[in-house]
């Protein structure tokens, strides 16, 4: 395990009957470039890590809170999380950000559906600190769901801040939605992976927008994809490492005891990116853009595999 900070469970509380609020304090040293859309990775246990976004923390590294909603036929991070006591000692690696607010001057809408709702908010306190304008949709299926409501409300966004709930109005007319949006508009979206779809569909349709998201979940692909092995060449060591068809990369080199930060195993947090020397990569993640893709230089080894024989990597 690599660059973490021990850091002790100073707070719990619970924002909603699912959701729950962990705010972590560093033991020794403190966290760098908290910035809003980061989020950090939260070990567990062995083989238990877990990415959440950061929605709060202290300008100076020394204190964070991540908001989780208890997944009861999950994968086991979020019920691991609500179990933790105050007081507890776990280590925290990160932050890092693949949905970092870009720079520009076009008009910009924040979507958060359920609680991918929580660097949203962060981005929310980013621009309204940063005197921009933008406006806010956060979706849910009802009011009781709504767990950050009332933290959007003291950010007193007035008529930019809107609430759906869709036992009251209805499913949100994404159509409708995105004609009303000014047509370079920047959407900011982050939720369920059918929500994600959806605007990028609509806004590809009419041709208006640029959206950026982040998922937390990977999506489904179509049909079983085919592996085939392959070799991996360790470069410090020069150590020729079979890949086998049904192993990732991650899977095999944590097997040999090779010190791998590592986070979801599903190619949508970044923590496993590697750099690659030589060998043509097959990418299969959800956090490099196709120009990095295009590159071929780095890879998410939990989850990208080899075109080529052999890959290079940089360890």
């Amino acid at each position: 395990m690599a660059d973490t900070i021990r850091a002790r469970l100073a707070k719990k509380n619970y924002l909603s009957d699912e959701i729950c609020n962990f705010t972590f304090e560093a033991i020794d040293g403190a966290f760098e470039s908290f910035e809003a859309g980061c989020h950090v990775d939260v070990f567990l246990g062995p083989d238990l890590v877990r990415n959440y976004s950061v929605w709060e923390w202290q300008d100076d590294g020394t204190s964070f809170s991540v908001a989780v909603k208890r997944e009861d036929n999950g994968r086991g991070g979020s019920l691991a999380m609500h179990q933790l006591e105050l007081g507890v000692e776990i280590e925290i690696g990160g932050p890092r950000n693949n949905f970092a607010l870009q720079s520009s001057d076009e008009p910009i809408v924040l979507i958060g559906g359920g609680i991918g709702v929580t660097p949203i908010y962060s981005m929310a306190c980013e621009l309204k600190k940063a005197g921009r304008d933008f406006s806010v949709y956060y979706l849910v299926r009802s009011h009781e769901h709504a767990a950050f409501d009332a933290l959007f409300n003291q950010l007193e966004l007035g008529d930019n801040y809107h609430l759906h709930c869709d036992e009251v109005d209805g499913f949100l007319d994404f159509d409708a939605f995105v004609l009303a949006q000014a047509e370079d508009c920047h959407y900011y979206i982050c939720g369920p992976e059918p929500l994600l779809n959806r605007l990028q569909t609509v806004s590809a349709e009419h041709k208006r927008g640029t959206v950026y998201f982040e998922r937390f979940a990977a999506p489904a692909t179509e049909g079983d994809v085919e592996n085939t092995p392959f070799t991996v060449v360790i470069n410090s060591s020069g150590e020729n490492i079979e890949i086998p068809s049904d192993q990732t990369i991650l899977a095999v080199l944590k097997d040999k005891g090779f010190d791998i930060h590592y986070g979801c195993s599903s190619g949508l947090c970044g923590s496993c990116i590697t750099d690659v020397l030589d060998g043509e990569i097959d990418h299969r993640d959800n956090v490099l853009d196709d120009e990095e893709k295009a590159e071929g230089d780095c890879m998410c080894i939990c989850v990208s595999r080899a075109k080529s024989d052999v890959l290079v990597l940089d360890i």
